[in-house]
């Protein structure tokens, strides 16, 4: 007993620091302090600017002709050698046989109305492996677009030449 008289400071700072370091033991076990915020900070970072977030996204058979013949008809206007490549070749050989054969096409075409870009008839078909758009355009311009995965697709100016 004379033992405890002599250390009774000493014996409540231990029991203090043992009952405190029980319960900051307890408080880090059960995630309570010191939770790892690392992954909600990215998440925000990411779930703020949408950066990788997968949006699923359902496109019409309709509206992907529309992007088709959209994104054809500006590569027309501002990379006609990139139109020509798109062509398919076969028909490319037999219709215009040079690229300047192509730009003469195109120059007698390129109107506000062509411009625009307007699917006014759509037909499309499963051929083989690949899916063909058949669009007629609001100046009567025909395109048909052979996809044979999606963005990818080949492209014919009429159905004579074939």
């Amino acid at each position: 007993m004379e033992y405890i008289k002599e250390n009774k400071i000493t014996l409540i700072i231990c029991s203090s620091l043992l009952i405190l370091g029980g319960l900051i033991a307890f408080l880090i076990k059960n995630d309570i302090i010191f939770t790892k915020n690392d992954d909600l900070i990215i998440t925000n970072y990411l779930k703020d600017y949408e950066v990788n977030e997968i949006v699923p996204i359902n496109i019409s058979e309709e509206q992907m002709a529309r992007k088709y013949l959209a994104e054809y008809v500006k590569m027309v206007v501002l990379d006609i050698d990139q139109a020509y490549q798109l062509l398919e070749k076969d028909y490319r050989d037999l219709r215009f046989k040079t690229l300047k054969d192509f730009k003469d096409h195109f120059t007698n075409l390129i109107s506000d109305q062509f411009l625009s870009a307007k699917v006014t008839k759509l037909n499309i078909t499963k051929k083989g492996n690949y899916k063909q758009f058949y669009i007629v355009d609001g100046s009567d311009n025909i395109f048909i677009f052979n996809e044979y995965s999606i963005m990818q697709y080949k492209v014919i100016l009429d159905l004579v030449t074939i």
